[in-house]
């Protein structure tokens, strides 16, 4: 029972309360003992293992470096061939309005795809023979000099010039040159200013000691990256850099006050940069005595046991993180029913209890929020169903028809042909109004309703010419919703004809089937809107309801209108507007079909009629 308990209270301690003793008891104090005894006789070998791992060390970062620059270079190959830019180096000085509009084109076609992904990019200009040039991001970019793209000579596309500074930010910029795709000639210059943080992060991605560093310095020998900043932009020394041009690659030792220094250099063959690492030689002793010592052959039976037992220990304690990091994926995945095991009582335990809470409450956070949204839209949804039914209880609809059936009559008795026609067609759409708001109808009874509408106003504008033309509307079973055609058939004339003061001349419902589902066409030839305007209600009806609805107030009835289809229907049916300028404006509404008929557009035929009366043909 006693050793029993003894194993209880150890499996209970803390991981970092068993590494320590496993390190102090297997490996602290043996290695010590041979660090002693081998330390003078192994000095030598590991100071030149030393050198060639830092050379190694070396070499890979050297790689790194020219692998990004190389990257670098073929991520702007396309750009070569882009059309924006080919456009851009065609034009001329005095092509102001050419330019602002290539401008535009290449920033939000262009630079996004760019600068995805690429936080190093710092700044970028475009450079043409013309001397037409367009800058994007810092100052440097703003201010480029010119004389600066003449270090591009010969048969050279690709350079890295070397060390700017936009304002205190150092930049490094490259070049690439520019050609023509037709005429294979130099038309321009892609110019990238790139900030240092990757290759900080390649440079310091390795520990050479404890005070050793790695730094970069271009071919003209001005240090680029430096662990001390102040260093950035100065040249090295007269001997240092006889050094580097006398080999590609190799190591020296300097002196300094605080002891020997090896300095091990490799000049890159891409842009003839090169990389310096400098490590005091006593910490690159300090730092391997521990790898001397296992090397020996008196630790290399322990050696074998601490392996052992530090491998069976490993796995017990990785197979619970293990465990626990395959329960993560699926929890990161969306399958949030995973539960961590948790009866230990250590670390672990403690962490997959944290994870339990943590997946629990996401889980129940999760369907809070999934409630309260089914709760709000259902709020929405009676809201508009309130004020409709409040709108329509307004007037009693049966008291209004049976009154202009009765000026009907009288006007027949009369002779007063137009008041008649009026007063049945205004009828009809008051019969139509009383049905459900919400109900699915055949596209056909929205358009006979409009004809009657039509009636009415061409009473009031005898000049006003209508165009009823829907292509297949026979051969597809279009579905609408009840009163969602004549709202824009009423902006038309609100916002295309009033508001700008004009006579009403046109009015068209044009359609079309398609694939995606059957497009009807409200056109006029009234003021139009301003473009922007335009963008921001297209932007309405692309986005959520919320935010649709503070975009689109001035223009509640489309919003309406593309609530109701977008309720009823879904994505992507609703309303766009197409075209919108001083020649009249476009409205297009998305219906679907009935039973998605395929579509054969060969068979389309357009049908242009005049008004008529109810008994007409779509």
């Amino acid at each position: 029972m006693r050793v029993r308990d003894l194993w209880t209270k150890a499996v209970s301690l803390s991981i970092n309360a068993k590494l320590n003793l496993l390190i102090l008891g297997l490996l602290g104090v043996p290695f010590f003992v041979f660090g002693l005894l081998w330390y003078r006789q192994s000095t030598d070998t590991i100071e030149k293992n030393s050198v060639i791992y830092n050379q190694e060390l070396v070499r890979q970062i050297n790689g790194q470096l020219s692998s990004y620059f190389a990257d670098l270079e073929r991520s702007t190959f396309p750009l070569v061939s882009n059309p924006l830019l080919q456009t851009f180096m065609q034009l001329k000085p005095d092509d102001y309005v050419e330019q602002i509009q290539i401008k535009a084109s290449i920033e939000s076609e262009l630079l996004p795809n760019l600068f995805f992904g690429r936080t190093d990019i710092y700044g970028f200009s475009i450079i043409s023979t013309n001397g037409v040039s367009s800058n994007y991001g810092n100052i440097i970019a703003r201010n480029r000099d010119q004389n600066k793209l003449e270090e591009l000579t010969g048969h050279e596309t690709y350079k890295v010039l070397g060390l700017n500074y936009d304002q205190s930010n150092p930049v490094i910029t490259v070049i690439r040159k520019f050609w023509d795709t037709q005429k294979y000639r130099t038309v321009g210059y892609l110019v990238f200013d790139l900030n240092l943080n990757r290759i900080t992060d390649i440079l310091n991605s390795v520990r050479l000691g404890q005070t050793g560093f790695v730094a970069l310095v271009d071919q003209n020998g001005i240090i680029v990256h430096h662990a001390d900043s102040r260093l950035w932009g100065r040249s090295i020394s007269a001997d240092e850099r006889q050094q580097f041009e006398n080999s590609r690659e190799g190591y020296f030792v300097k002196k300094s006050e605080e002891g020997d220094i090896l300095v091990i250099f490799n000049r890159s063959a891409l842009n003839d940069w090169t990389i310096v690492s400098e490590v005091p030689v006593r910490e690159l002793v300090s730092e391997l005595i521990r790898v001397r010592n296992v090397t020996t052959w008196g630790g290399g039976g322990l050696l074998l046991l601490v392996l052992v037992l530090l491998g069976v220990f490993s796995f017990y304690l990785t197979r619970s993180l293990k465990r626990l990091q395959r329960l993560m994926k699926l929890a990161e995945a969306g399958d949030l029913s995973v539960q961590a095991p948790d009866r230990r009582e250590d670390e672990i335990g403690q962490l997959n209890r944290s994870f339990n809470r943590m997946v629990a409450e996401i889980r129940r956070l999760i369907e809070v929020v999934h409630t309260s949204e089914i709760k709000e839209k259902e709020l929405q949804i009676r809201q508009r169903d309130a004020v409709m039914l409040a709108m329509q209880s307004q007037i009693n609809p049966h008291f209004l028809y049976n009154t202009l059936e009765v000026i009907n009559a009288y006007a027949l008795v009369e002779g007063v042909a137009p008041i008649s026609n009026m007063a049945a067609a205004l009828a009809d759409l008051f019969r139509y109004s009383l049905g459900n708001p919400k109900e699915i109808v055949p596209l056909r009874e929205e358009i006979d309703h409009l004809r009657s509408y039509f009636e009415i106003q061409k009473e009031r504008h005898r000049s006003l010419e209508i165009e009823i033309g829907l292509k297949d509307l026979d051969k597809h079973r279009v579905q609408a919703v009840r009163l969602i055609v004549q709202p824009l058939v009423e902006n038309a004339f609100k916002h295309g004809y009033e508001r700008h003061k004009k006579k009403p001349s046109y009015i068209g419902v044009l359609g079309e089937a398609r694939t995606e589902g059957y497009a009807v066409r409200v056109v006029d030839c009234g003021g139009g809107m301003p473009g922007e305007w335009m963008e921001r209600y297209n932007k309405a009806f692309r986005s959520s309801e919320s935010e649709a609805r503070e975009a689109g107030q001035e223009r509640i009835g489309l919003h309406n209108v593309h609530q109701r289809v977008r309720l009823v229907f879904g994505y992507p049916f609703g309303l766009s507007i197409v075209r919108s300028d001083d020649s009249g404006t476009v409205v297009e509404l998305l219906l679907p079909y009935q039973n998605s008929l395929p579509i054969d557009s060969n068979t389309a035929v357009k049908r242009t009629e005049p008004l008529r009366g109810n008994d007409g043909n779509d």
